[in-house]
């Protein structure tokens, strides 16, 4: 078989898709100016903030992992707190700059997991391969990302001042993207190779694209917040959220009494979501009435002191999340629920292939 899916073609496709045509539409309609409410509530609240919780499904909410990876999970919680205080306290611009550069970096750490995963489910890859697609995905990351850099719009990921650590010299953007198009056309040339031998991963390759889409949309040609918001936060977190529910529903119908989770929560994608958005909801409503004030009038005036205190405490599921994003995902043995996700496609593809 050239290539597994997790759940099957279309629920996958699905997954993947749900991005690029919201963006789509997005980039069809007439944008205004700003950030509105509405868009600020689908496209940052409803999947981004959302996924952040998502973790917890695989992490704290989860006994049994609760009681194995105590250490992971209970440290980088007031390690992540005392560094966002400090240097928050130090410089609210250069916080606000250091956590987008970490968040440029686990988005796309995530992207290259799906092409990581589905590799792993499609036929063996030798060290060549597995090269390619690291080196692949990650030009197709960093070459929009410092093509970003010589642009004069400024660096906006969080749109909280952040400012850029070096400024590229635009005239050898043209240079980057010779890099761009070579090992594109390197990869693709791979992939032919692979196509002629009936060893061609489709899934594997549909998130290679989407990735590359993404940040060329997201950074590269889009010329409103909006649509860069769109392209790069919708592929970040509605394909995660549909990860965890499968890995959570396989893993709770394998041993439902480890897990310690309630039954509803993993009955459908709808119950799963639901306590998400609520948290999502309450979080952003305490950013702006403590912080921010653009939606929300601001509830209280707090000096600079206090107002790095709440900010390091409001930030620390989005900075938790990254940390523990690089863990639980591991294929090394140590995530043994992990292995669901793989003999759940192998049990759905051969299902698919009985007459």
């Amino acid at each position: 078989m050239a290539g597994r899916w997790i759940v099957s073609p279309a629920v996958d496709l699905t997954a993947l898709a749900l991005p690029a045509l919201a963006t789509g539409v997005v980039l069809a309609l007439p944008q205004p100016d700003g950030l509105s409410f509405w868009n600020f509530l689908w496209l940052v609240v409803a999947f981004d903030v959302a996924h952040v919780w998502a973790t917890v499904y695989l992490t704290y909410g989860d006994a049994e992992v609760v009681r194995r990876r105590p250490l992971l999970l209970w440290l980088p919680i007031p390690l992540a707190f005392f560094a966002a205080f400090r240097l928050h306290e130090h410089s609210p611009t250069l916080y606000w700059t250091a956590l987008a550069y970490v968040a440029i970096h686990h988005f796309a750490s995530q992207q290259y997991g799906f092409v990581a995963l589905y590799r792993a489910l499609g036929p063996k890859a030798g060290a060549y391969d597995r090269s390619l697609d690291k080196l692949t995905l990650w030009t197709g990351v960093l070459v929009p990302v410092i093509a970003w850099h010589a642009s004069p719009a400024g660096f906006d990921w969080f749109g909280h001042g952040e400012q850029f650590l070096a400024v590229f010299d635009p005239a050898l953007v043209p240079d980057l993207y010779l890099v761009y198009a070579g090992v594109a056309l390197t990869y693709l040339g791979r992939q032919v190779q692979l196509a002629t031998r009936g060893e061609l991963n489709l899934p594997k390759n549909a998130w290679m694209l989407a990735s590359w889409l993404s940040w060329a949309v997201g950074l590269a040609w889009a010329d409103h917040p909006l649509v860069a918001l769109a392209a790069i936060n919708l592929l970040h977190g509605i394909p995660f959220l549909f990860l965890v529910f499968v890995r959570v529903r396989r893993r709770y119908a394998a041993e439902p009494e480890a897990t310690g989770l309630v039954p509803w929560l993993v009955r459908n994608p709808w119950s799963f979501l639901a306590p998400l958005l609520g948290v999502a909801l309450l979080e952003e409503l305490l950013w702006e009435g403590l912080v921010w004030g653009h939606y929300v009038s601001a509830w209280i005036e707090l000096d600079a002191t206090s107002k790095s205190l709440v900010v390091a405490l409001l930030a620390l599921p989005q900075t938790v999340h990254y940390v523990l994003d690089g863990w639980i995902w591991k294929m090394d043995g140590s995530n043994p629920d992990l292995q669901l996700l793989f003999a759940g496609a192998s049990a759905e593809a051969s299902s698919a292939s009985t007459p």
